[in-house]
């Protein structure tokens, strides 16, 4: 569930992500990641290449400036080695397969580079947020449940190609209206299926849960976003790669 605006994603993040490498003029690689996500690279000067295996996507990444979009798979990447200055994964790296992508992003990346993964998700520990779930649950018990994802990232925590890892949590205030938590909590598809009269008891209890959590300043929905990055080791590479002032070799 999120705000119709959406959270944005702070810079200081991708800054952190991509290890100081999201700027004018460096290449970066997006593996699965929503427009959104790859327009605010591209605005950012950024030499970005967008992977993603919907054509419909890609095509639309394609459009964008400085953007090259690519249908293809993240675990079979049509890249030269060291050939990226970072690669990104936001909201995806679960649906990938790790023992097949991590060695991918590992040939692409150039020595002592890094790949960032992250996700946002809602954060349910403010106390507003737990009685607004308890209130969905008593219509739907399976309301604000749904796993996000995150623990495919032991993969990457794990992983030979990336034996240094790190970890950052940033808190997100999102404003929503009295209006938009209730849109939020009756787009639910399990508040859907509820009967006319339950819906109406609901939108009232949500109603009233806005009125009594909102400040001076109105409600915010908080989101965390969680991020993790890993840099590169070449050495468990099958073809070991060296690079020289002569270019790229690599010892078969």
């Amino acid at each position: 569930m999120s705000a119709s605006s959406g959270p944005e994603f702070p810079q200081r993040a991708l800054d952190w992500l991509s290890g100081g490498r999201a700027g004018a003029g460096d290449r970066v690689l997006t593996l699965g990641c929503a427009p959104g996500f790859c327009r605010m690279l591209s605005r950012r000067g950024v030499d970005l290449f967008a992977i993603h295996r919907d054509p419909e996507i890609a095509a639309r990444c394609n459009q964008m400036p400085a953007t090259t979009g690519i249908c293809a798979l993240a675990e079979s990447l049509p890249l030269d080695p060291c050939s990226v200055d970072a690669v990104l994964i936001h909201q995806s790296f679960d649906r990938m397969a790790p023992g097949l992508v991590l060695s991918e992003i590992a040939r692409v990346l150039r020595p002592s580079h890094c790949v960032g993964v992250s996700w946002m998700t809602r954060d349910d520990s403010v106390p507003w947020v737990r009685r607004l779930t308890a209130l969905l649950r008593s219509v739907d018990p399976s309301a604000m449940s749904g796993d996000y994802g995150t623990d495919s990232v032991d993969s990457l925590l794990s992983s030979k190609y990336f034996p240094t890892t790190e970890q950052s949590r940033h808190r997100i205030w999102v404003p929503v209206s009295r209006q938009g938590l209730v849109e939020m909590a009756t787009s639910l598809p399990g508040i859907r299926r509820a009967d006319d009269q339950q819906r109406a008891e609901l939108v009232q209890r949500v109603e009233q849960l806005h009125d009594d959590s909102a400040g001076p300043g109105g409600l915010l929905l908080p989101y965390q976003l969680e991020c993790w990055r890993g840099w590169v080791s070449h050495d468990e590479l099958t073809a070991s790669i060296q690079v020289d002032d002569a270019g790229l070799r690599i010892r078969l």
